[in-house]
């Protein structure tokens, strides 16, 4: 993979702590910590009132062949997490591919300065005209 550094786990650093999403009226986050030196576990979730409603449930894990990006619903057996492997990276984007997955098929994360992220979902490189965006800002 051309223009990568050396140890791709590095770029997900960036990833710890909370994002709030953006231009939505009631808040939307997403959360991620540090587990450890090869796992990052996150969820995305919103605030209505004094209620947490969480929607997904996210790891970031190094295996000894590949870097995974799991997903799955909050409260789904850990059998339905589906996996996307790490197709690309840079030390501000990254990208995890699955093409067997109905939707998305891609999910990218792209950092903009210190404290912004950009994230999308795709059909994959075939189906850009599906892609949602994501603009989040980082909690301090």
């Amino acid at each position: 993979m051309q223009g990568q550094q050396a140890d791709p786990m590095k770029t997900f650093d960036r990833l710890e702590g909370r994002w709030q999403r953006l231009n939505k009226s009631t808040p939307e986050f997403e959360e991620w910590t540090r587990k450890t030196a090869t796992l990052l576990e996150g969820r995305m979730y919103k605030v209505t009132g004094k209620d947490t409603l969480v929607s997904e449930e996210i790891r970031l894990r190094q295996t000894s062949h590949k870097i995974l990006y799991q997903a799955k619903a909050f409260n789904q057996p850990e059998q339905d997490r589906i996996d996307f492997e790490l197709t690309r990276h840079s030390p501000n984007s990254v990208v995890f591919e699955n093409p067997t997955h109905d939707y998305p098929k891609r999910i990218v994360y792209e950092f903009i300065g210190r404290d912004s992220l950009h994230a999308w979902i795709d059909g994959g490189p075939a189906d850009s005209s599906s892609r949602i965006d994501f603009y989040f800002r980082k909690q301090l």
